[in-house]
């Protein structure tokens, strides 16, 4: 008996337990699920910090979401609301950093869903991934500027490699990620519910689909994962903030021109950065930062090609390069007429101007030149999404370099121009003095500088590696191995030059 009342009093105890945990359990979901509600009209201040603050209401943001075109709808929530505030207020600078990088990577964006029939909006979608860090790495794995899993990415014929990752590599990733959410929205034909297959996998999806008994991303966001049930308020927060980040005193850290206007073409050889740098002009780095996804600064030679991405001004100079050091193809240019410039001289980009006829959307209006909304909007320091009769706006063009010489066209600073030989003015609207189109660019020249002392890239021996081992591994012939070290053999350990910086 005494027995029985013992268990009986410790059941009681566990049942009380256990009742206890379900309720906490289903108080926390009921706060999770609340956050996710329609916000009260309140005011609040989403502004940078050290910026004089300015007050938002909710009715506002609504009202500016609803003015915005997408292939969604831009719904205004509390989690909305939070992540742009995480945007202008605690990650300011990094906010800063991402919004001078949309001139680099949105033009690539553009071009590559309009070839996959992709709404152009959804490029915001790699502010939400990645905050255009070519090489971000979650802490998963997921990699590059759409954050490839390794096995997503295999699906969509990007490479990982002790030389390559493709996964940020900026044009083979976009055109990855334009396939695959063009096949996401064929399964869903809905582009809020591909967004959270992005994030999630179609299987989490579809899941929530048949609990929820609707297609409606609303209705079923309480039955996805954490992270996916917010994923498309956070795309919403995206695209608001690359649309309205002068009202939250935000000002971009925009990149030079050279790597605003860019062009990329498929190179089979191997070639080292180097060897870019030296027959283009361009800096060494400007050719490392546009191109993250190879990993020892050099392109290795391949039967499917590698996508180098360089400054469009210099394209006629690096086509000529390959064609030097290519004997099995002829590399072209892809119009002889868009790599024509009125002026050849020793500038970097020369300015133009465009009048619109009609009042159009920026993003529509710039397609037409060539170029980015989001460039031609930092060019001329507009706020406004469209773009208005007899506007004079001020375009930055490329003076092509056909073949590099001796001079070395950069972006000096002020004090690297010498008084003794002041920058002649050019012809055909050539500014001859700095200019800032939403960086620091200079449209002058450098004389070449005293000659380098000499870097080399090395490579330790390995136990039972071979000349021939080493030579496939880094792109180069054994002959150059040799020549290079002064050795015909090399043992174990032996530290040897690869090639010339």
């Amino acid at each position: 008996m005494q027995l029985k009342k013992y268990v009986c009093y410790w059941l009681v105890i566990a049942l009380t337990l256990i009742s206890n945990v379900v309720v906490f359990a289903q108080k926390e979901e009921i706060q999770q699920l609340s956050d996710l509600e329609e916000p009260t009209d309140t005011s609040d201040i989403l502004v940078a910090k050290g910026v004089y603050p300015v007050t938002i209401t909710d009715a506002e943001l609504r009202e500016r979401l609803g003015s915005l075109s997408s292939c969604l709808e831009l719904r205004s929530t509390g989690v909305v609301k939070g992540y742009i505030k995480t945007y202008v207020r605690i990650q300011t600078e990094k906010t800063r950093s991402m919004l001078g990088k949309r001139l680099t990577y949105f033009p690539l964006y553009e071009a590559k869903f309009q070839e996959y029939g992709v709404p152009d909006d959804l490029k915001f979608l790699s502010v939400v991934e990645s905050a255009l860090n070519p090489k971000a790495i979650s802490r998963v794995g997921a990699t590059g500027l759409w954050q490839f899993m390794p096995s997503t990415g295999g699906e969509y014929g990007l490479r990982t490699n002790t030389a390559v990752e493709d996964r940020s590599n900026p044009v083979k990733s976009t055109d990855a990620a334009a396939r695959h959410l063009r096949d996401l929205f064929k399964q869903f034909d809905d582009w809020a519910l591909a967004l959270a297959a992005y994030n999630s996998g179609a299987g989490r999806v579809n899941g929530a689909i048949r609990r929820a008994g609707s297609r409606n991303f609303w209705v079923i966001q309480k039955y996805l994962p954490a992270e996916t049930r917010n994923y498309v308020p956070a795309f919403i927060a995206a695209t608001y903030i690359c649309n309205y980040f002068q009202i939250h005193g935000l000002e971009p850290n925009y990149p030079d021109l050279d790597q605003q206007l860019t062009d990329y073409v498929n190179v089979y050889e191997g070639i080292s950065f180097r060897d870019i740098s030296d027959a283009t002009g361009i800096a060494y780095q400007v050719i490392k930062d546009l191109n993250p996804g190879f990993k020892r600064d050099y392109v290795p030679p391949t039967t499917d090609g590698h996508f180098v991405i360089v400054p469009e001004r210099v394209m006629p100079a690096f086509i000529r390069y390959l064609n030097t050091v290519s004997s099995a193809r002829k590399y072209k240019l892809e119009s002889i007429e868009k790599y024509t410039s009125a002026d050849n001289g020793d500038g970097r980009y020369w300015v133009s101007n465009a009048k619109p006829k009609e009042i159009e959307h920026i993003d529509r209006f710039a397609a037409r030149l060539g170029i980015s909304g989001a460039q031609l909007k930092s060019w001329n320091s507009m706020e406004s999404n469209y773009v208005q009769p007899g506007q004079m706006l001020k375009l930055y063009r490329p003076v092509y370099v056909q073949k590099h010489s001796g001079i070395r066209i950069e972006a000096p600073g002020a004090a690297t121009i010498s008084p003794s030989k002041p920058a002649a003015p050019k012809k055909n609207n050539v500014p001859a003095t700095k200019t800032k189109p939403g960086g620091n660019q200079a449209l002058l020249v450098q004389e070449e500088q005293a000659p380098r002392e000499k870097q080399y890239q090395y490579h330790t021996m390995r136990r039972n590696e071979s000349f021939e081992d080493i030579a496939r591994q880094y792109a180069t012939s054994v002959e150059s191995l040799r020549k290079l070290n002064n050795l015909d053999t090399a043992k174990f350990g032996t530290r040897l030059k690869i090639r010339e910086f």
